[in-house]
């Protein structure tokens, strides 16, 4: 939201904003972009001169703001259509979803376009080391949109992807998770194939293969959707193939093979065989869509991910990395990536479960599992 305040007062609009608390480094963007900001909720900050409300999907139904919206009448909306409209609009729309990864892929997406001189218009659910800004209007025909499959608002109990266009789209996972809006894993496939639907006969769509739940409901997709289907991963069955992987000089080398284009080799700068096939599938969109392979290759390289994932906080007698990872499986897969990377070492995990699914009982048999490469485990108090 603090992106989008800033993007707007950019274009010429007066925005202000209400939050409980204002953090860093969101408070400071806010400031220096001259966003007025009120701290705490009150009636008194709304008021009928507004032309637009944007409500968040933190707030209720009944929250003292909203009731005096609602009183005034003044029109409201919400994040994902307003996104639609100003960053996706009438560019070429890559989406990238999934229960993991979407933040780094998302990020990577842009980045290489970037780099490439396409100017992309783009959203980054978090904050990317070689991109100024999560949110940021570009003069090129194609826009990257990170898609979230958690619902928009309380009025509008729907994914945020429901509002992208998928001309492109890259489905990186699809597990089980928020568990405090989706009752089981039919309800979460039924949004991911809704969204597949919505591809017409132009657009493509990557999917991981390995991906135990996508490689079963790939034949339903291709059924249902007008779009086109590649699928990428260590499976001989995928068109895209992750051969092999290894740490070198601190970059990863990633081996693959195209039944298109043959096979090659490039390098990122992220660890973990997830982040290689992460890579795979933004190689596949953008050549897909004419981009020369050797030049994402070069832009892959200059990659180096999102801030707390995979991030070096500290390098000395003890190497202390930060990662996001909260889903058993997004835990089990950094761990082994992390082990990779550094060999023979000592892993000590320290764990805060702070999403809404790792607050309960739901996965605590896969949890178990997950931190068996660790030697110490160090689980925080869940509040």
């Amino acid at each position: 939201m603090a992106q989008l305040a800033v993007l707007l007062t950019e274009r010429g609009f007066k925005v202000t904003g209400s939050d409980k608390e204002f953090y860093e480094p969101m408070a400071s963007l806010l400031s220096k972009a001259k966003v007025h900001t009120y701290q705490g909720y009150s009636a008194n900050n709304i008021s009928s001169q507004l032309d637009l409300v944007i409500i968040g999907n933190a707030v209720s139904y009944g929250h003292v703001e909203v009731a005096e919206v609602e009183r005034l009448q003044i029109p409201y909306s919400i994040f994902p259509r307003i996104l639609a409209e100003m960053i996706i609009a009438d560019k070429h729309s890559l989406v990238v979803c999934g229960t993991h990864g979407k933040t780094t892929t998302s990020g990577m997406a842009a980045f290489v376009l970037r780099e490439l001189g396409a100017d992309p218009s783009y959203f980054v659910g978090g904050v990317c080391r070689e991109l100024e800004r999560s949110m940021a209007e570009g003069s090129g025909s194609c826009s990257v949109v990170e898609g979230d499959e958690y619902d928009s608002s309380f009025f509008a109990k729907v994914p945020k992807f429901k509002f992208y266009r998928p001309d492109s789209l890259i489905i990186t996972s699809l597990e089980y998770d928020h568990a405090d809006i989706y009752p089981d894993i039919e309800s979460i496939e039924a949004v991911f194939a809704e969204l597949v639907s919505r591809m017409d006969s132009e657009s493509r769509c990557a999917v991981c293969i390995d991906d135990a739940n996508i490689a079963k409901l790939i034949p339903s997709w291709r059924r249902n959707s007008k779009g086109g289907f590649l699928t990428y991963g260590s499976s001989s069955a995928a068109d895209y193939i992750l051969e092999h992987t290894a740490i070198e000089g601190g970059m990863q080398k990633v081996r693959y093979t195209s039944k298109m284009y043959g096979g090659a080799e490039f390098e990122i700068p992220l660890i973990g065989g997830y982040n290689a096939k992460n890579a795979l599938a933004v190689l596949a969109v953008l050549t897909g869509l004419g981009f020369e392979r050797n030049k994402v290759f070069a832009a892959l390289k200059r990659y180096t991910g999102v801030k707390r994932r995979q991030e070096l906080r500290f390098n000395g007698e003890v190497t202390v990395i930060e990662d996001f990872a909260h889903h058993p499986s997004a835990v089990r897969e950094t761990i082994a990536a992390v082990k990779q990377a550094y060999p023979g070492r000592r892993l000590w995990s320290v764990f805060e479960p702070r999403s809404n699914t790792s607050r309960l009982k739901i996965f605590e048999r896969e949890y178990l599992q997950a931190f068996d490469g660790a030697e110490l485990i160090i689980l925080c108090q869940v509040d």
